[in-house]
């Protein structure tokens, strides 16, 4: 009986290595793991789309109706996100980064959920608030 062998072949030059290793996954390991991938960003863009879109109008809140998006980035991965907010437009009382924050912990199921069904993923990541404010 006669039994087959079967042998990888070795990528050829180190352009093909690289791609071997990119479809490996192992690329983001040679290139030191710092920069997000193309499908990281795009997941982030997403969630930023979304977010802008619950909080212009669909979150029934009035201070959170005034909040804009300015970055979602991936916190340490693509499984947390740190989702960045500012007031867009200064009223007539003081901004309160802290109450805001607090309104945006309150409702933060409800914005994962909303992501959640944006994007199709196996799990929704979770979303960290930064409030800042504009000078």
């Amino acid at each position: 009986m006669r039994t087959a062998r079967y042998r990888f072949r070795q990528p050829a030059d180190t352009w093909e290595q690289e791609d071997f290793l990119e479809l490996a996954g192992k690329a983001s390991q040679r290139r030191g793991g710092d920069a997000p991938s193309r499908k990281t960003l795009q997941l982030c863009r997403q969630v930023a789309d979304t977010l802008n879109y619950v909080l212009s109008g669909d979150c029934g809140d009035e201070l959170l109706q005034n909040l804009q998006v300015a970055s979602v980035v991936p916190a340490p991965n693509a499984s947390q996100l740190l989702v960045t907010v500012y007031p867009v437009a200064a009223s007539g009382a003081a901004f309160d980064a802290t109450e805001v924050q607090g309104r945006l912990l309150s409702i933060a199921g409800r914005l994962r959920s909303e992501v959640a069904s944006s994007i199709t993923r196996k799990k929704a990541p979770n979303l960290l608030f930064q409030v800042v404010q504009l000078v």
